[in-house]
């Protein structure tokens, strides 16, 4: 009953993020491939360790100008879960290489969606020395798999085909830490 107590140290992070708009093909049932860009942001749970478990929220809107729907703005409402990895910090190199799995569970309009993401990118460290990363991200991401969408404009449905992105965000300390217990 004596003996020392393992002492627990939980340090989360906290990334913000915006996706930049880049050209994604959304194929109009019926009329053909449109282009679109959407943009967005986004909030993401960010681990300390080398591997961790990371989820978070993420917004974007997407704007159809087809001759054969007309003008119309549709959102996706998305649910990020999966596993990060960070290379480990090493002293006087800031920048820290990072890649992500995630499942991106969805929600544009009345239509539900699942599709996985790989990521990968870079994260400027702006404190070395910190227990938690914190700095600028820079990531490319890949939608591996189509959105089926009910509603892009004009009563026609659609479906966003596989794509490339790219986020841009910072990594702040998380809001919550635990102390080390000192010896006495």
């Amino acid at each position: 009953a004596a003996e020392a107590k393992p002492v627990y140290k939980w340090v989360s992070a906290n990334e913000y993020y915006f996706i930049l708009p880049t050209s994604q093909a959304l194929a109009i049932s019926g009329a053909g491939t449109e282009s679109v860009k959407p943009w967005g942001f986004g909030f993401r749970a960010v681990g300390h360790e080398k591997f961790s478990k990371t989820g978070g929220l993420q917004f974007q809107r997407i704007k159809v100008d087809s001759p054969s729907t007309g003008r119309n703005t549709f959102y996706l409402w998305e649910l990020l879960a999966g596993m990060a990895y960070m290379a480990p910090k090493v002293q006087g190199k800031p920048l820290r290489f990072t890649a992500s799995a995630l499942g991106d569970f969805g929600l544009s309009d009345s239509n539900f969606f699942v599709a996985p993401m790989l990521s990968v990118g870079l994260l400027y460290t702006t404190d070395e020395y910190a227990d938690t990363p914190t700095g600028f991200t820079f990531d490319v991401y890949y939608r591996l798999a189509d959105i089926d969408l009910d509603s892009v404009g004009g009563g026609r449905s659609g479906a966003l085909r596989p794509a490339l992105g790219f986020k841009a965000g910072y990594i702040f300390e998380g809001f919550w830490t635990v102390k080390e217990k000192k010896e006495d």
